[in-house]
């Protein structure tokens, strides 16, 4: 099982970093795209009318790897008020509920973000030419990895017998 529980966490660690590469990415992109909108409007007198889609379809793109990234790390939304004035052994038990509730709250995502990007398959979005899937995909694939890690999770919850142990060592995500 400990065998398991280190082969899972480092192809889910290289799942993290994609996922955080291409929420990077995005938000480089989206940025260009904002500047040569604003440029577009105040200096060309002519805005761009993709610019405004663009951007809030990239800005989905972002928010996907972030939120994921974030549930494998342990600083997603939890219990972390109630559960610290509690004692340790109901301390285990919400540590466990609020890994639980987040794995399902993304498998939710996934399974509903995936049945509304097949109702607007055939759909096009005006401004960017598009199919409406788009919209919807990143919500599906957001989903699908925040259930993994939440899944990675727990199993180290069965494995060690507790939370994981913080952020990883190389952390992704930092407050700096």
């Amino acid at each position: 099982m400990q065998a398991l529980h280190r082969g899972v966490g480092g192809a889910l660690a290289l799942v993290a970093r994609g996922a955080i590469l291409l929420a990077g990415i995005a938000m480089v992109v989206m940025v260009l795209v904002v500047a040569w909108g604003v440029f577009g409007r105040f200096v060309l007198n002519d805005t761009p009318a993709w610019a405004e889609a663009s951007a809030l379809l990239l800005l989905a793109w972002v928010i996907l790897g972030a939120a994921a990234a974030g549930v494998r790390e342990g600083f997603h939304m939890g219990f972390d008020t109630l559960r610290d004035v509690l004692p340790a052994p109901v301390t285990r038990v919400f540590q466990v509920l609020s890994d639980l509730v987040v794995t399902l709250f993304g498998a939710a995502m996934a399974w509903y973000g995936a049945d509304l990007a097949l109702e607007v398959w055939d759909a096009t979005l005006p401004t960017l030419g598009l199919p409406g899937t788009v919209e919807y995909l990143p919500l599906a694939l957001g989903g699908v990895l925040i259930t993994l890690f939440g899944l990675e999770r727990l199993l180290a919850h069965a494995v060690t017998g507790h939370a994981p142990a913080g952020m990883p060592e190389h952390t992704l995500l930092t407050d700096a």
